[in-house]
């Protein structure tokens, strides 16, 4: 009995000790933005609180802040969900979800879902 209760323990406390191997990455939205299926005509660079919107004639050849359109939009995060003040009493509220490594996020709302992919990663190489 005895040593069928020190089995049961050592299982207990192996099972106890046990770690996950699945670490989240910490995925940020700070950065520079292609918006899938436009051609990788426009991208977004968010900063610490604006984001800025840059367009390009040449399909994945962007410039920088300075070459956006003027007039960058607030964001903000409220729980989980990111919130940009488009102007004039109107918001985008989407909750994003991050794949591939945090290379592509997804913004979802009740309308729908667009894609974001970071500035020199290839889509395509997406699988999730």
């Amino acid at each position: 009995m005895k040593y069928l209760f020190c089995c049961l323990m050592a299982v207990s406390l192996l099972m106890a000790c046990k770690t996950d191997d699945t670490v989240e990455p910490d995925c940020s939205i700070k950065g520079r933005w292609i918006i899938e299926g436009l051609n990788e005509s426009t991208l977004y660079e968010f900063t610490d609180d604006l984001r800025y919107t840059i367009y390009s004639t040449t399909p994945g050849e962007f410039g920088t802040i300075a070459d956006a359109i003027p007039g960058p939009n607030d964001y903000y995060f409220e729980g989980d969900s990111l919130v940009i003040d488009l102007n004039f009493g109107n918001f985008s509220i989407t909750k994003p979800i991050y794949k591939c490594d945090c290379n592509v996020v997804e913004l979802t709302n009740a309308s729908g879902a667009s894609i974001l992919y970071q500035e020199g990663y290839v889509y395509a190489d997406c699988d999730e």
